[in-house]
Protein backbone atom coordinates (compact mmCIF):
# COMPACT_ATOMS: atom_id res chain seq x y z
CA UNK A 1 0.00 0.00 0.00
CA UNK A 2 0.77 3.79 -0.76
CA UNK A 3 2.93 5.41 1.85
CA UNK A 4 0.70 8.30 2.68
CA UNK A 5 1.44 11.53 4.36
CA UNK A 6 -0.45 14.80 5.10
CA UNK A 7 -4.61 15.51 5.34
CA UNK A 8 -6.33 16.45 1.92
CA UNK A 9 -6.43 20.40 2.23
CA UNK A 10 -10.45 20.80 1.78
CA UNK A 11 -10.74 18.07 4.43
CA UNK A 12 -8.72 20.35 7.08
CA UNK A 13 -10.82 23.63 6.02
CA UNK A 14 -13.74 21.88 6.61
CA UNK A 15 -12.63 20.80 9.82
CA UNK A 16 -11.58 23.84 10.59
CA UNK A 17 -14.75 25.60 9.60
CA UNK A 18 -17.40 23.47 11.48
CA UNK A 19 -15.00 23.93 14.43
CA UNK A 20 -14.70 27.60 14.30
CA UNK A 21 -18.67 27.64 14.05
CA UNK A 22 -19.38 25.40 17.17
CA UNK A 23 -19.90 22.23 15.43
CA UNK A 24 -17.79 18.98 16.74
CA UNK A 25 -20.52 16.44 16.06
CA UNK A 26 -18.65 15.18 12.44
CA UNK A 27 -15.38 13.10 12.02
CA UNK A 28 -15.61 12.23 7.90
CA UNK A 29 -17.39 13.02 5.12
CA UNK A 30 -19.85 10.05 5.60
CA UNK A 31 -20.76 11.32 8.26
CA UNK A 32 -21.84 14.42 6.82
CA UNK A 33 -23.54 13.03 4.44
CA UNK A 34 -25.87 10.60 7.34
CA UNK A 35 -26.87 13.89 8.75
CA UNK A 36 -28.12 15.58 5.56
CA UNK A 37 -29.49 12.47 5.33
CA UNK A 38 -31.45 11.19 8.36
CA UNK A 39 -31.93 15.36 9.28
CA UNK A 40 -35.86 15.11 8.80
CA UNK A 41 -36.09 11.76 11.19
CA UNK A 42 -33.62 13.52 13.50
CA UNK A 43 -35.56 16.44 13.73
CA UNK A 44 -38.72 14.74 14.87
CA UNK A 45 -36.75 12.46 17.48
CA UNK A 46 -36.14 15.74 19.46
CA UNK A 47 -39.51 15.83 21.54
CA UNK A 48 -38.74 12.03 22.49
CA UNK A 49 -35.29 12.89 23.30
CA UNK A 50 -35.95 15.60 25.40
CA UNK A 51 -38.57 14.31 27.39
CA UNK A 52 -36.27 11.51 28.16
CA UNK A 53 -33.11 13.39 29.10
CA UNK A 54 -35.44 15.81 31.27
CA UNK A 55 -37.25 12.48 32.90
CA UNK A 56 -33.33 11.17 33.47
CA UNK A 57 -32.10 14.54 34.92
CA UNK A 58 -34.78 14.42 37.38
CA UNK A 59 -34.27 10.60 38.63
CA UNK A 60 -30.80 12.09 39.08
CA UNK A 61 -31.47 14.80 40.80
CA UNK A 62 -33.90 13.06 43.18
CA UNK A 63 -30.91 10.18 43.40
CA UNK A 64 -28.17 13.18 44.81
CA UNK A 65 -30.59 14.19 47.17
CA UNK A 66 -30.99 11.38 48.99
CA UNK A 67 -27.50 10.38 48.88
CA UNK A 68 -27.11 13.72 50.51
CA UNK A 69 -29.87 13.95 52.87
CA UNK A 70 -28.16 10.43 53.87
CA UNK A 71 -24.84 12.00 54.66
CA UNK A 72 -26.39 14.95 56.38
CA UNK A 73 -28.28 12.50 59.03
CA UNK A 74 -24.85 11.21 60.00
CA UNK A 75 -23.82 13.91 62.35
CA UNK A 76 -24.53 17.50 63.13
CA UNK A 77 -20.88 18.56 60.86
CA UNK A 78 -22.78 16.98 57.84
CA UNK A 79 -26.06 18.29 58.67
CA UNK A 80 -24.65 22.06 58.51
CA UNK A 81 -22.58 21.24 55.67
CA UNK A 82 -25.00 19.51 53.28
CA UNK A 83 -28.11 21.90 54.18
CA UNK A 84 -27.78 24.26 51.22
CA UNK A 85 -26.63 21.59 49.00
CA UNK A 86 -29.73 19.75 49.70
CA UNK A 87 -32.28 22.76 49.33
CA UNK A 88 -30.99 23.39 45.72
CA UNK A 89 -31.06 19.85 44.93
CA UNK A 90 -34.88 19.84 45.80
CA UNK A 91 -35.59 22.89 44.66
CA UNK A 92 -34.16 22.66 41.04
CA UNK A 93 -36.13 19.23 41.04
CA UNK A 94 -39.31 20.54 42.16
CA UNK A 95 -38.91 23.37 39.53
CA UNK A 96 -38.36 20.89 36.63
CA UNK A 97 -41.58 18.65 37.97
CA UNK A 98 -43.72 21.67 38.29
CA UNK A 99 -42.90 23.11 34.97
CA UNK A 100 -42.36 20.11 32.99
CA UNK A 101 -44.13 20.70 29.73
CA UNK A 102 -42.93 24.60 29.29
CA UNK A 103 -39.05 23.08 29.76
CA UNK A 104 -39.38 20.62 27.38
CA UNK A 105 -40.89 22.88 25.03
CA UNK A 106 -37.95 25.00 25.15
CA UNK A 107 -35.65 22.51 25.27
CA UNK A 108 -37.03 21.41 22.06
CA UNK A 109 -36.96 24.93 20.14
CA UNK A 110 -33.01 25.11 21.26
CA UNK A 111 -32.55 21.65 20.08
CA UNK A 112 -34.56 23.15 16.83
CA UNK A 113 -32.81 26.13 16.26
CA UNK A 114 -29.00 24.07 16.88
CA UNK A 115 -30.11 21.32 14.17
CA UNK A 116 -30.95 23.54 11.60
CA UNK A 117 -27.80 25.79 12.60
CA UNK A 118 -25.83 22.77 11.79
CA UNK A 119 -28.17 21.82 8.46
CA UNK A 120 -27.38 25.59 7.20
CA UNK A 121 -23.23 25.68 8.02
CA UNK A 122 -22.93 22.47 6.67
CA UNK A 123 -25.02 23.29 3.29
CA UNK A 124 -23.25 26.55 3.04
CA UNK A 125 -19.87 24.41 2.91
CA UNK A 126 -20.77 22.36 -0.23
CA UNK A 127 -17.93 22.85 -2.12
CA UNK A 128 -15.69 22.42 0.53
CA UNK A 129 -17.40 19.08 0.74
CA UNK A 130 -17.25 18.70 -2.66
CA UNK A 131 -13.77 18.80 -2.83
CA UNK A 132 -13.12 16.93 -0.31
CA UNK A 133 -14.86 13.81 -1.46
CA UNK A 134 -13.26 14.18 -4.41
CA UNK A 135 -9.61 14.19 -3.04
CA UNK A 136 -10.23 11.58 -1.07
CA UNK A 137 -11.52 9.39 -3.55
CA UNK A 138 -8.14 9.62 -5.35
CA UNK A 139 -6.36 9.07 -2.14
CA UNK A 140 -8.30 5.95 -1.96
CA UNK A 141 -7.50 4.89 -5.40
CA UNK A 142 -3.74 5.98 -5.01
CA UNK A 143 -3.72 3.87 -1.89
CA UNK A 144 -3.61 0.85 -3.79
CA UNK A 145 -0.67 0.86 -5.40
CA UNK A 146 2.65 -0.66 -3.73
CA UNK A 147 4.78 0.28 -0.90
CA UNK A 148 7.50 1.50 -3.14
CA UNK A 149 5.16 4.54 -3.98
CA UNK A 150 5.09 8.31 -1.87
CA UNK A 151 2.19 10.37 -1.29
CA UNK A 152 2.44 13.66 -0.40
CA UNK A 153 -1.50 15.29 0.69
CA UNK A 154 -1.66 19.25 0.60
CA UNK A 155 1.81 19.62 -0.38
CA UNK A 156 3.03 23.45 -0.65
CA UNK A 157 5.99 25.63 -0.62
CA UNK A 158 7.89 29.13 -0.18
CA UNK A 159 10.54 30.33 -2.51
CA UNK A 160 13.23 32.96 -1.13
CA UNK A 161 14.33 34.15 -3.58
CA UNK A 162 11.55 33.53 -5.79
CA UNK A 163 11.54 30.80 -8.81
CA UNK A 164 11.92 32.62 -11.54
CA UNK A 165 9.84 31.49 -14.98
CA UNK A 166 11.44 33.70 -17.72
CA UNK A 167 9.46 32.43 -20.13
CA UNK A 168 5.94 33.27 -18.11
CA UNK A 169 7.79 36.01 -17.16
CA UNK A 170 6.76 34.77 -13.46
CA UNK A 171 8.43 35.40 -10.48
CA UNK A 172 6.97 32.35 -8.19
CA UNK A 173 7.21 32.64 -4.25
CA UNK A 174 5.15 29.58 -3.38
CA UNK A 175 3.34 26.28 -4.70
CA UNK A 176 0.77 24.56 -3.10
CA UNK A 177 -1.14 20.85 -5.10
CA UNK A 178 -3.57 18.78 -3.99
CA UNK A 179 -1.36 15.66 -4.43
CA UNK A 180 2.42 14.67 -5.16
CA UNK A 181 3.51 11.39 -6.00
CA UNK A 182 6.61 9.89 -6.00
CA UNK A 183 7.99 6.59 -7.36
CA UNK A 184 10.80 5.05 -9.49
CA UNK A 185 8.95 6.60 -12.56
CA UNK A 186 9.70 10.00 -11.52
CA UNK A 187 7.06 12.84 -9.92
CA UNK A 188 3.59 13.10 -10.41
CA UNK A 189 1.82 16.35 -9.38
CA UNK A 190 -1.85 15.90 -9.09
CA UNK A 191 -5.02 18.24 -8.94
CA UNK A 192 -8.38 16.82 -8.21
CA UNK A 193 -11.57 18.44 -9.58
CA UNK A 194 -15.09 16.88 -8.36
CA UNK A 195 -16.06 19.39 -10.83
CA UNK A 196 -20.18 19.35 -12.91
CA UNK A 197 -19.87 20.28 -16.98
CA UNK A 198 -21.53 23.39 -15.69
CA UNK A 199 -18.03 24.52 -13.70
CA UNK A 200 -16.09 23.13 -16.02
CA UNK A 201 -17.76 25.82 -18.81
CA UNK A 202 -17.70 28.21 -16.09
CA UNK A 203 -14.91 31.29 -17.43
CA UNK A 204 -15.02 32.69 -13.62
CA UNK A 205 -13.28 29.78 -12.20
CA UNK A 206 -9.29 29.73 -12.61
CA UNK A 207 -7.90 27.03 -15.18
CA UNK A 208 -6.57 23.85 -12.94
CA UNK A 209 -4.22 23.74 -16.28
CA UNK A 210 -2.07 26.93 -14.99
CA UNK A 211 -1.76 26.53 -10.76
CA UNK A 212 -0.65 22.65 -12.00
CA UNK A 213 1.63 24.03 -14.60
CA UNK A 214 3.18 26.64 -12.59
CA UNK A 215 3.72 23.94 -9.48
CA UNK A 216 5.46 21.42 -12.39
CA UNK A 217 8.11 24.37 -13.45
CA UNK A 218 8.80 25.10 -9.74
CA UNK A 219 8.94 21.80 -8.53
CA UNK A 220 11.25 20.69 -11.73
CA UNK A 221 13.84 23.95 -11.06
CA UNK A 222 13.99 22.58 -7.20
CA UNK A 223 14.87 18.94 -7.82
CA UNK A 224 16.79 19.03 -10.63
CA UNK A 225 19.10 21.84 -9.37
CA UNK A 226 19.70 19.98 -5.61
CA UNK A 227 22.47 17.66 -5.73
CA UNK A 228 21.98 16.38 -2.39
CA UNK A 229 19.02 13.80 -3.75
CA UNK A 230 21.21 10.84 -3.29
CA UNK A 231 21.08 9.88 -6.87
CA UNK A 232 23.27 7.28 -8.39
CA UNK A 233 25.28 8.66 -10.99
CA UNK A 234 24.84 7.43 -14.50
CA UNK A 235 27.80 6.99 -16.84
CA UNK A 236 26.44 9.11 -19.10
CA UNK A 237 25.65 11.82 -16.93
CA UNK A 238 23.64 13.46 -14.39
CA UNK A 239 19.87 12.08 -14.19
CA UNK A 240 17.04 14.12 -14.35
CA UNK A 241 13.81 13.92 -12.32
CA UNK A 242 10.77 13.92 -14.56
CA UNK A 243 7.52 15.86 -13.23
CA UNK A 244 4.21 14.72 -14.94
CA UNK A 245 1.30 16.63 -14.21
CA UNK A 246 -1.87 15.12 -14.22
CA UNK A 247 -5.40 16.58 -13.72
CA UNK A 248 -8.24 13.65 -11.81
CA UNK A 249 -11.81 14.70 -12.69
CA UNK A 250 -13.97 12.84 -10.32
CA UNK A 251 -17.23 13.73 -11.87
CA UNK A 252 -17.03 15.55 -15.63
CA UNK A 253 -14.19 15.99 -17.30
CA UNK A 254 -13.65 17.90 -20.79
CA UNK A 255 -13.60 16.66 -23.95
CA UNK A 256 -10.70 18.55 -25.06
CA UNK A 257 -6.85 17.31 -24.27
CA UNK A 258 -3.90 19.55 -23.43
CA UNK A 259 -0.37 20.47 -23.78
CA UNK A 260 1.54 19.21 -21.02
CA UNK A 261 -1.01 18.19 -18.50
CA UNK A 262 -3.19 14.69 -18.79
CA UNK A 263 -6.66 14.52 -17.61
CA UNK A 264 -8.23 11.72 -16.22
CA UNK A 265 -11.00 10.07 -14.74
CA UNK A 266 -10.68 8.36 -11.66
CA UNK A 267 -10.63 4.51 -13.25
CA UNK A 268 -7.90 5.66 -15.48
CA UNK A 269 -5.20 7.42 -12.95
CA UNK A 270 -3.60 4.09 -11.14
CA UNK A 271 -3.43 2.28 -14.97
CA UNK A 272 -1.34 5.77 -16.38
CA UNK A 273 0.43 6.11 -13.39
CA UNK A 274 2.31 2.66 -13.69
CA UNK A 275 3.10 2.69 -17.57
CA UNK A 276 6.10 4.55 -17.56
CA UNK A 277 9.20 2.89 -16.91
CA UNK A 278 11.25 3.26 -13.58
CA UNK A 279 14.14 5.19 -13.54
CA UNK A 280 15.16 5.10 -10.56
CA UNK A 281 15.66 1.92 -7.53
CA UNK A 282 13.56 2.06 -4.63
CA UNK A 283 16.61 3.89 -2.61
CA UNK A 284 16.69 7.22 -5.02
CA UNK A 285 12.84 7.37 -4.80
CA UNK A 286 12.84 7.07 -1.04
CA UNK A 287 15.36 9.62 -0.88
CA UNK A 288 13.48 12.51 -3.41
CA UNK A 289 10.30 11.78 -1.24
CA UNK A 290 12.07 12.36 1.68
CA UNK A 291 13.79 15.60 0.32
CA UNK A 292 10.53 16.88 -0.77
CA UNK A 293 8.42 16.05 2.71
CA UNK A 294 11.32 17.51 4.86
CA UNK A 295 11.14 20.75 2.56
CA UNK A 296 7.86 21.14 4.15
CA UNK A 297 8.06 20.60 7.49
Amino acid sequence: MTIVVGKIEPLKRLKETLNENGIYRFNSIGEINIFLKNYESEKKEIPTIVKNSLNEEIKKLEEISKQAIEKSNKNIFNKIFYYLKIKKLISKKSSLENNFENVISKRCTDSYRELEFIKETVEGLYTLISGAIGENSVVNELQKLSDNYYLINDFSLEFNPPIFNRRENDRIFSIQIDHLLVCQSGVFGLETKNWSTQSIKNLDLRSPIEQISRTSYALFVLLNSESNLGLARHHWGSKKIPIRNIIVMTNKAPKEEFKHVKVLSLNDLNGYIKYFDEIFSEAEAENIFNYLNNEIH
